[in-house]
């Protein structure tokens, strides 16, 4: 257990990477540094798994929660962002990692405890636990066949001369509808997390296929990051 660290009552679990707790009688929401969990909305690839592990580490427990100076105190959010342990002193992140629960994350700077993480994550997908199990292998997405190209063969028909020409019109020229390609080129997915943070998926991404987006709770499509990255979002760390 490291020097300052204070135990604390868990009163809720967020997901496998964020919990409520009871701080010297205030209710805060702690943010573990060192380690990311899948989404539960929308419901991401071993999501409720993560939750379900986290749980019963920490739901109605005492934990040891300790700042580190690496790493600010709170982040945009509002949330404290520390490292937890349970009462034998083993790492709750790297429980995590280690079991598939969740990948290791370095937001700026090394954190203490980077390396173990580290390690615990390489474990993690050696073995093909959890997330990186095939049940959460992202396909590769498909590439659209190349248009063909004109023939050459055959020669463009020429105007016959004793056809008259079109006289040019006066009126407004009418907009060209959007071709489907520009109609589908916003595919980055916004999603709001259930802890109110903007997280925005590219294609290709671990769990962009099974992102949904929901625009009745806010949750939108962009056309480039720095779209997304100007509304508020920020990019899914896998």
């Amino acid at each position: 257990m490291p020097a300052g660290a204070l135990a604390v009552p868990v009163l809720s679990v967020y997901d496998g990477d964020t919990m409520r707790v009871r701080v010297k009688g205030t209710s805060e929401r702690v943010r573990i540094i060192g380690l990311d969990a899948p989404e539960l909305n929308p419901k991401e690839c071993f999501g409720q798994e993560s939750a379900s592990k986290m749980q019963s580490l920490a739901q109605s427990r005492t934990v040891w929660i300790a700042a580190d100076s690496t790493q600010g105190d709170r982040d945009r959010y509002g949330r404290l962002l520390r490292h937890a342990y349970d009462s034998s002193g083993t790492s709750l992140a790297e429980t995590m990692i280690r079991g598939g629960f969740a990948t290791e994350y370095t937001y700026a700077r090394a954190y203490a405890g980077q390396a173990a993480h580290r390690r615990a994550e390489a474990t993690a997908k050696s073995n093909g636990r959890g997330i990186w199990s095939s049940r959460c292998a992202q396909p590769e997405p498909v590439q659209a066949a190349p248009a063909p190209k004109p023939s050459s063969a055959a020669p463009s028909p020429k105007p016959s001369p004793a056809a008259p020409q079109p006289k040019p019109s006066s009126a407004a020229p009418t907009p060209a509808a959007p071709s489907p390609t520009q109609q589908q080129s916003c595919t980055i997915k916004g999603n709001i997390a259930s802890d109110g943070e903007k997280i925005y998926h590219l294609p290709g991404q671990r769990y962009y296929g099974v992102t949904k987006i929901s625009p009745s709770k806010g949750e939108r499509m962009f056309c480039s990051e720095q779209e997304a990255l100007n509304a508020g979002w920020r990019r899914a760390k896998v």
